[in-house]
């Protein structure tokens, strides 16, 4: 190769290595935004050194008498470990919870007003209070001819008032069923299958109950924080615990200034800065790892610290 060609195939090579490059399979979009559902509270919590989490409050279920004594746990007790279990909520205690209810004589559980949801969750510090009405808890016998089929169904009305701003985030129904099969003789004795149906309101409820779980959790976003960097893998700190999959994709931002209001001064939030999309590829109980596919800037620089927040579900998971 003469000096005079040597150029040429330089630039040639360094086009065909940057294009092997994963950078270049990033977008540029200056119009990249959080998704909707975002809180400034959650900085509040952090400068105050608490639990960045989202605190929830779930008052006992009204109208579960019957189904209650099928179980050997109250629905909301129930609920409780369901949120506590996904790994993205801090849930009020059953005993400051009963004392707040008690002093705003809301003990009996049930539905309450949004005004008073809110009063009750600036006392709890909770910014979400949960609440529920058991609307169907039934059983039926269907005769299958050589056996008999017994399914049981729950239902429940769900409501949940975000505390910040006194909205119904939630107002949903919510059913679970389970069937057994049952086969007797002439004379009724059991042959095969339950004699008992608690078993069988018990699986109705955490159906139902996984269904409420699924529709707060989609209600509350999966915020975390970026812990490392490298090139473009991301590593944040949420993982399969708070039921992040591969495929999942966040967006990066960075907080800002912060925001006053200009008549009287009082802080109303602050600035946010959206870096990037990433789309995680691999997941461990605390942590994922996301790969940039989209950027605000070309010269976006990711640093540990970041903040990450859930846009969307892998495909399959739709």
């Amino acid at each position: 190769m003469t000096a005079r060609n040597r150029p040429s195939a330089i630039l040639i090579a360094t086009v065909l290595l940057a294009g092997a490059r994963p950078a270049d399979a990033q977008t540029v979009d200056p119009s990249l935004r959080l998704p909707p559902g975002w809180n400034d509270a959650f900085f509040e919590r952090l400068e105050e050194g608490l639990n960045p989490k989202t605190v929830v409050a779930v008052v006992n279920f009204s109208g579960g008498g019957l189904l209650e004594s099928h179980l050997r746990f109250s629905m909301s007790d129930m609920l409780v470990t369901d949120l506590v279990q996904a790994g993205r909520f801090v849930v009020v205690e059953r005993d400051r919870l009963d004392a707040v209810l008690q002093e705003q004589e809301l003990q009996e559980g049930g539905f309450i007003d949004p005004s008073t949801a809110v009063e009750v969750g600036k006392i709890l510090g909770a910014q979400l209070v949960v609440h529920g009405l058991v609307t169907k808890a039934a059983e039926q016998k269907i005769d299958k001819f050589a056996y008999d089929l017994v399914r049981v169904e729950v239902g429940v009305d769900i409501r949940a008032v975000e505390t910040g701003t006194g909205r119904v985030v939630i107002s949903q129904s919510a059913e679970g069923a389970a069937e057994a099969k049952v086969i007797t003789t002439a004379d009724g004795t059991i042959v095969s299958g339950p004699a008992d149906y608690d078993p069988l309101y018990l699986d109705a409820t955490v159906a139902a109950l996984d269904s409420v779980s699924r529709l707060v959790s989609t209600a509350v976003p999966l915020i975390g924080f970026v812990i490392a960097v490298n090139g473009f893998d991301i590593m944040i700190d949420v993982g399969e615990g708070q039921g992040v999959k591969a495929g999942d994709t966040f967006i990066v931002f960075r907080k800002g200034d912060e925001l006053k209001h200009p008549v009287t001064g009082n802080r109303i939030g602050w600035q946010k800065t959206v870096l990037a999309a990433i789309e995680t590829v691999s997941t461990e109980q605390a942590l994922a790892t996301g790969r940039v596919t989209v950027v605000s800037d070309a010269a976006v620089q990711i640093a540990p610290g970041d903040l990450v927040m859930l846009r969307s579900l892998a495909p399959s998971r739709r």
